[in-house]
This record gives C-alpha cells, sequence and structure tokens, in this order.
C-alpha cells in the first residue's frame, strides 16, 4: 500500500490570500491543529495553529507573512511505513502527500493512518495473540510459521519489537485461533519463551459470564 491510497479528500488547503483568521477557523471546523499552505499548486508549508494564534493580528494574510519551513511530506509513490515514520517523528495530526514535480495532492489524516495499521495488523479478525520473548539471533520467521501450521494456525500478522531493557524480540503473532494452548505448548516444546498471551473470549464464555453475574446479584 503506498501514501496516495490512504488520501483524504475532505481537508482544506490555506492558499496566500488567506488570513490567519480563515485557517483558524478551518482548524477548528476540522478539528485539526496543522493544514498544509499550497502556492500555485505546490506543497510550501505545514502551518502550525500555535504559530498563528502568537500573531499580533490575525487578519493578516499568509501572502504578508514570513513562514516557517517546517515541511514535512511524503511522496505519493511512498510506501506507508514511511508516512508512518514522519507522523511519529513529528507528532502530526496530518501529513501533505506530493507527487515528484513537488505538487500537492492531498493529505493522510492520523486517522486514515491508524485505519489502515489497524487493518494491516487484522485488529478486527478474530483470534488470540502470543508474545514471544527471543534473542535476536534465534529470530526465524520460517521456523515460527511453520510451529504455527504445524497446529493449523495462520498467522494473520507478525509484529517485533526491540526490547531495549532486555535487548531481546518481543515478536507479536496475531493468530486465527481462539483457542492457543497446544500452540504454547508446541512453543515451549521448542524452547521458546511465551511472553503473553492474549484470548478472546467466546460468545459462549461470555454468556457464561453474565448468566454468573446474574445470578450472583439475584442472590445478593
Amino acid at each position: 500500500m503506498v501514501a496516495k491510497e490512504l488520501i483524504s479528500a475532505l481537508i482544506p488547503v490555506i492558499h496566500p490570500t488567506d488570513s490567519g483568521a480563515q485557517a483558524l477557523g478551518l482548524m477548528n471546523e476540522f478539528h485539526l491543529s496543522q493544514l498544509p499552505y499550497v502556492m500555485d499548486g505546490k506543497y510550501v508549508a505545514l502551518l502550525e495553529e500555535d504559530d498563528i494564534l502568537d500573531w499580533d493580528n490575525p487578519e493578516i494574510l499568509f501572502e504578508n507573512i514570513p513562514l516557517n519551513a517546517f515541511k514535512p511530506a511524503v511522496n505519493e509513490q511512498a510506501h506507508i511505513f514511511d508516512a508512518l515514520k514522519l507522523f511519529y517523528e513529528f507528532k502530526l495530526c496530518l501529513l501533505p502527500v506530493i507527487n515528484k514535480e513537488q505538487e500537492y495532492t492531498g493529505v493522510i489524516t492520523r486517522e486514515n493512518m491508524i485505519a489502515t495499521m489497524a487493518q494491516l495488523n487484522a485488529v478486527n479478525e478474530a483470534g488470540g495473540i502470543l508474545v514471544l520473548e527471543i534473542e535476536p539471533r534465534d529470530y526465524s520467521l520460517s521456523e515460527i510459521a511453520r510451529i504455527a501450521e504445524s497446529n493449523d494456525v495462520t498467522l494473520l500478522s507478525v509484529n517485533t519489537f526491540s526490547n531495549p531493557a532486555t535487548g531481546k524480540l518481543d515478536v507479536t503473532l496475531k493468530t486465527n485461533r481462539l483457542e492457543l494452548q497446544s500452540l504454547v505448548a508446541t512453543f515451549e516444546r521448542f524452547n521458546y519463551i511465551i511472553k503473553h498471551l492474549f484470548v478472546e473470549e467466546t460468545g459462549e464464555d461470555v454468556l457464561r459470564k453474565n448468566y454468573d453475574l446474574l445470578m450472583n446479584y439475584i442472590s445478593m
């Protein structure tokens, strides 16, 4: 997935003939603290609400104000991980997207980015989550996948995190199964350390819990 596939068509831009007050009004309307400044179709800067609030006169037009050089952007053909990196690095609420001619093509909103990352990591899919703690030199995705397949478990997503406190990798496996005890046992048999196990409740589990709560309430 590339950046241009995440563009939101709803976010306005600021032009040189707009005033600071107009920009603040749009930021308030769209619940944003940043908006792109575009001149002749070119992306010029990312305007910050706090900077405009510091103006002595918010009615001044942008064409009469020297702008800061804050200009984060991502190419429309870049992978979404490049966009995610900029969101994280600059704490953005939106990220302008440009083409190879530096022309403005739109923005990616933080909400779009979060929704896309959720889809990529299958967070809406039913299934348990298993976190392994592994020495970096011992990490083998092919072996992990083979162990999962031997238990008839499909890995919907795999994420790794280098834990600075331990120097080890936390490998998070999102699976398609709600019951993972057999998979856990197999990993332990291969000397894997199970750091965390998160299993969603089935409909039957939820029904039983609600029934028990009702019975406890009636007996009070």
